[in-house]
């Protein structure tokens, strides 16, 4: 048997063992109870900022169009300063823009600052015409497309007027050849049959008139360059020759032939683009 003394060393042990374990389970109870405070003030803290407006999209921006205006655009991705940042999948926006007629590509960038940056290719744009349902804009690709939603697309685009749809294939394939910039000086396009190889009458939006053929239309791409060779406040008109490709000044149709005519020398495309 034990002793009195061996029987109370024994209590002792036995009492701190479980003070200890009492200490220990203690300590753990209060490490968790610490940690589940500090995750869920976060979890507070996120969701609070993730419900606010703060978390947001703060700005839209729109890059590369020269016919449509960003609102249209930022329409068409049915994006909003509502939709919340970090949940805005570039890949699903962009379809939806690239799915309009007048978009060839779309992409979708997001950047510091909560900014949604949308930058997009529109198709090249002709020439528009009026018929029975209103305008119609002629494309790069042979596509034809009714501007009921963005009827302010053709301002940036000639007028085609009297042509038949054959004519109207050929000025649209020979006009794909004309930069953009150029195509935009153009305000009227019209047949001329008073002049038997320059039956295309083009009134440009500075003022000046152009007479040439379908097929040289293309020299428009030159029309800065012809113009700066006459230094004059008055309208001009303009002869285009698609075969030798000359151009010169000359007293319009309309006028008394003036008896000089001012040559302009062929046109050295290499030299333009030097």
């Amino acid at each position: 048997m034990l002793g009195k003394e061996e029987i109370l060393k024994k209590n002792v042990l036995l009492d701190l063992r479980r003070k200890r374990k009492d200490q220990s389970r203690f300590d753990r109870a209060k490490n968790r109870s610490f940690v589940f405070s500090i995750v869920s003030g976060l979890l507070i803290i996120g969701l609070v900022y993730f419900l606010s407006s703060a978390s947001n999209v703060y700005r839209i921006a729109v890059s590369g169009n020269r016919y449509l205006k960003d609102e249209d655009i930022i329409a068409m991705s049915q994006l909003t300063t509502k939709h919340k940042f970090l949940l805005v999948l570039p890949k699903i926006y962009e379809k939806k823009i690239a799915a309009d007629p007048l978009i060839e590509s779309a992409r979708i960038a997001k950047k510091d600052g909560r900014l949604i940056d949308i930058e997009v290719k529109e198709k090249k744009m002709l020439a528009y015409l009026q018929g029975d349902e209103g305008y119609t804009v002629l494309l790069e690709g042979n596509e034809q497309l009714n501007t009921e939603n963005y009827p302010y697309v053709i301002d940036h685009v000639p007028y085609l007027d009297g042509f038949s749809e054959e004519e109207i294939e050929l000025i649209a394939k020979n006009l794909r050849d004309c930069d953009q910039g150029t195509i935009n000086e153009i305000s009227e396009m019209h047949p001329f049959p008073e002049l038997k190889y320059q039956n295309v009458q083009l009134v440009m939006r500075d003022g000046n008139y152009i007479f040439t053929s379908v097929y040289g239309l293309p020299i428009l791409n030159h029309y800065h360059n012809i113009k700066s060779s006459y230094v004059k406040d008055t309208q001009i008109c303009y002869y285009f020759e698609d075969i030798s490709g000359n151009a010169y000044s000359s007293a319009c149709p309309w006028e008394p032939e003036e008896e000089t005519v001012e040559e302009i020398t062929e046109i050295d495309d290499e030299e333009d683009e030097e």
